[in-house]
């Protein structure tokens, strides 16, 4: 499984928690489908590792990047912001805060086409615009 499928795995997984399902079996039904396709033991070990780590870290800091997108928004609050929209924001600012091999454009990116492909077809531009926003604001901390 790519990194790309990974996130889009933890953010089906965020909503489900978000919505009150069980995102344990839902991990275990995505990796086993996932396994049967194709790979080894080890590579859906790392898999399972890393979506994990991802849905986690993202539970475990859900009030602090719910703050940091509502400092971004605009004539909206953050109870008006569609579910999934929300998951895919927390997710991919989680990404943009924890993750520094990955290209802060790459992460932004992944997040536009998720919103677009799970939520509605305006939701990949306000994901855009929430982001992008929080990035200049940050594009020099990392330095």
């Amino acid at each position: 499984m790519a990194r790309i499928q990974a996130r889009a795995a933890a953010m089906q997984l965020l909503y489900e928690r978000l919505e009150g399902g069980s995102a344990e079996e839902t991990l275990g039904e995505l990796i086993g489908f996932t396994e049967e396709k194709s790979g080894s033991e080890a590579e859906f070990a790392e898999d399972r590792e890393l979506i994990e780590q991802l849905v986690n870290g993202v539970a475990n800091e859900a009030d602090t990047l719910d703050q940091t997108i509502a400092g971004y928004l605009r004539g909206w609050t953050l109870d008006r912001i569609a579910r999934v929209d929300l998951c895919v924001l927390r997710l991919a600012l989680y990404c943009l805060q924890h993750e520094a091999d990955t290209p802060a454009a790459v992460i932004i990116k992944e997040a536009v086409d998720m919103a677009g492909r799970y939520s509605t077809e305006k939701s990949g531009a306000f994901v855009n615009g929430v982001l992008s926003a929080y990035l200049k604001d940050h594009e020099g901390a990392a330095d």
